[in-house]
């Protein structure tokens, strides 16, 4: 356990947690806009405002308590959560527009403390304002967090005494307020509840100094949830105050009513000044941890240097970064045109965070066990509202936001990062595949409309799999899945359909290549798995393989052999036809001719046996497989597929009607020709095109033809066996 997982032990939950949170909360809104708030809905309107608003963070807060107590945060707060939860693509996805909008927010809560300072004292400009007081929150940021942090509790202090003094000045209600909600003209409620909703939206301050906690799993929920209670109680007692004790003209009309109100206007001044400068300073401080934090995970690219600490293990370069980015923002001045932005950034976060939970909880993992639970349909709520509160505010603001997620997001998963100790996606995935596994079992068998190639490839060396890779891939791309079994010969080395003879350690040095591939093949967007098994005989084992996949629930449906027929003995060939037969899989050999290949990888030509003509279509085939095969082929080679059939003199018309007709309901496609030749077979066959592949289609009794078919010179084949999972007609 190290020191980056523990924190530092500098602060507890007052000063690390309750602190920023009730200061990221008791801030500007509270006593420049809330009277506003109150007069253009009324007493109802209100209550219902802040009930909602703080619904949404509470629940987030609540998610926030249970991950923290269940497992060690560290440094970045927010981040760090979606981090080890979701993953780094979606944690840094979220965890950098996070970081912008603490940063900006920066520019924004100095820019009204400059105002609120030029209207109490008109005559310094507010540049000059913004300017000296960015410098010394920087200067004060950069040197000490915890002199930052004792400052904080300075100015919590001094908001705690200015809310006294505006309670105690209060004289004789004037007003007997109606608890029903009402519209100012000209508003409208959504419009008065944006303006109301960032007071919430710095909750992620109270976290932001999560590697600084001497012990996370306590003081965070503690924190948070002190922070967030107390601050409702206080939002819920002005309002009421308001709602009292002043007209509702003077609420629409008078931004500073608070400090006419107080026993001494000056506190109340004073508090108004602290709340925006303590809300600047709160997230000073939370920022560049968030960017020390995306740095430690290579999140930002080539920044090991943002990881250092110096001082008091202070993240200055951090530090000085995110101040540097805040100077262009300060000489511009305003922040209005993206301040929306911002505000959806907080809340993509809050909905992340609580989707997170909610997931966990949901995938029953044996290691979500928080100290802190909350029922499932807290998560759920806070992650369902915040994402509907978003485009209730500004439609346009939520999708820029998502948009910009997104596109961070692609760029994070091109760059492949380096993964942790892992975190709940394949849970997810697994998770999803074991309830949709659970429902297939429950409904009737449809392969026939669901098919797609998923084979077993049982293969003694590497070297073999990888001559048979373009073909392979051609079969199975883009949808379709293969599974390789690497065979460990222990007796019986000599008797395998390899083309060389092969020693135990050549074996053994072969089958640890099998990952290699695996990733190979991955990259071809093709889904693999593989596995070695210990045999004692390749055909024994290739049949014994067969029934113990068979019971999986994405069960394979064809046995791909990548050996020519001489290579296996007649008695052999007929036991593995037997066993796919019997296990209701189809079966493929690719009889490769060594000197051609697979050519130019453009001509497919099919050979349909012609006692087709004396079956119906609709009832009964047996080249089914085999035209699937030969249409994924020209697929992937875009190339082109002929129809063969070779029948006796006065059947060509016929033969011809079957194929049009065959490929019309088959829905082939258009360029596929059909091609009806006179005589004998073989002969036929022998005076056919070299092409590129041809496919035969064979029923369990076609062995001694398989072989005669084999000794063709300058042909490469495949040999397919129907199952009864497929049909080109579906």
């Amino acid at each position: 356990m190290n020191q980056e997982e523990i924190g530092s032990n500098q602060f507890n939950a007052f000063r690390g947690v309750f602190v920023p949170t009730f200061l990221s909360i008791i801030g500007v809104i509270l006593f420049l806009r809330l009277g506003f708030v109150v007069g253009a809905v009324g007493l109802g309107g209100s209550l219902l405002i802040i009930a909602l608003a703080v619904s949404v963070t509470l629940s987030t807060g609540l998610s926030l308590s249970s991950i923290a107590s269940n497992v060690r945060i560290g440094a970045g707060g927010a981040y760090s959560i979606i981090n080890k939860t979701l993953g780094l693509e979606v944690g840094g996805s979220i965890g950098i527009p996070l970081y912008l909008a603490q940063t900006f927010s920066v520019a924004l809560y100095i820019f009204g403390f400059a105002e609120a300072w030029q209207l109490f004292f008109p005559e310094y400009a507010v540049s000059d304002i913004a300017l000296i007081a960015f410098i010394f929150i920087f200067i004060l940021t950069f040197i000490s967090t915890k002199l930052a942090v004792k400052f904080q509790v300075f100015v919590f202090g001094i908001i705690c005494i200015s809310l006294a003094a505006i309670f105690v000045g209060s004289g004789i209600p004037v007003n007997i307020p109606d608890i029903s909600i009402r519209i100012a003209e000209g508003w409208m409620f959504w419009d008065v509840f944006a303006i109301f909703f960032p007071a919430v939206t710095g909750l992620m301050a109270g976290i932001g100094m999560s590697g600084e906690l001497s012990d996370p799993k306590r003081q965070i929920p503690k924190g948070i949830l002190w922070g967030l209670g107390v601050s409702t109680i206080i939002y819920l007692s002005m309002v009421v105050f308001l709602s009292y004790n002043v007209s509702t003209e003077s609420l629409l009309t008078d931004n500073f009513i608070l400090v006419d109100m107080a026993i001494y206007p000056t506190l109340v001044i004073l508090g108004i000044l602290a709340a925006t400068i303590s809300s600047s300073l709160t997230v000073m401080i939370a920022a560049p941890r968030v960017m020390e934090a995306l740095a430690q995970s290579d999140v930002l690219p080539k920044s090991k240097i943002l990881t250092i600490k110096e001082g008091q293990k202070e993240p200055r370069n951090a530090i000085l970064l995110t101040g540097l980015i805040l100077v262009p923002v300060m000489i511009v001045g305003s922040l209005d045109s993206i301040a929306q932005v911002l505000t959806m950034f907080f809340l993509v976060t809050y909905a992340a965070i609580n989707l997170a939970v909610f997931l966990e909880q949901f995938l029953g993992l044996r290691s979500f066990r928080p100290i802190f639970r909350v029922p499932k349909i807290v998560p759920m709520y806070g992650a369902v509202v915040s994402l509907v509160i978003m485009f209730l505010i500004n439609v346009y603001a939520s999708l820029v936001a998502i948009a910009f997620i997104f596109i961070i997001y692609g760029l994070l998963t091109k760059r492949s990062l380096p993964q942790g100790k892992g975190d709940i996606r394949s849970g997810i995935f697994r998770a999803f595949s074991e309830w949709a596994a659970e429902k297939t079992r429950h409904l009737p068998e449809s392969s026939l409309h669901i098919w797609k190639p998923n084979m077993i490839i049982p293969a003694l060396s590497a070297k073999t799999v990888i001559g048979n890779f373009p073909l392979i891939r051609s079969i199975a791309y883009p949808n379709g899945r293969m599974t390789v079994l690497g065979f460990k010969l222990s007796r019986n080395i000599k008797d395998n359909p390899e083309e060389k003879e092969i020693t135990e350690e050549e074996l053994s040095r072969e089958i640890e290549r099998l990952p290699e591939l695996v990733e190979k093949f991955e990259g071809e967007k093709i889904f693999t798995s593989y596995s070695t098994v210990d045999a004692v005989d390749y055909i024994n084992s290739v049949i014994v393989s067969m029934e113990a996949i068979q019971s999986q629930v994405f069960s394979p449906n064809i046995l791909f052999l990548p050996y020519k027929p001489s290579k296996l003995s007649p008695k052999d060939l007929e036991r593995i036809i037997k066993s796919s037969v019997d296990k209701n899989y189809g079966l493929i050999l690719f009889d490769r001719d060594s000197e051609i290949g697979l050519g130019s990888e453009k001509d497919i030509h099919v050979w349909i046996t012609p006692k087709v003509l004396k079956e119906d279509m609709f009832i009964e085939r047996h080249y089914d497989l085999a035209l699937l095969i030969a249409y994924s082929i020209e697929k992937n080679w875009q190339g082109k597929m002929t129809l063969w059939m070779c029948v006796e003199e006065g059947e060509e018309k016929r033969a011809e009607k079957y194929l049009y007709n065959l490929i019309y309901e088959a829905r082939l496609p258009y360029t596929t020709e059909i091609k009806v030749v006179n005589g004998d077979f073989h002969e036929s066959l022998r005076r056919s095109p070299e092409g590129d592949i041809h496919i035969f289609p064979f029923e369990k009794h076609d062995i001694s033809s398989i072989y005669k078919i084999a000794e063709m010179e300058r042909k490469s084949n495949l040999f397919i066996l129907d199952s009864s999972k497929e049909s080109v007609l579906a």
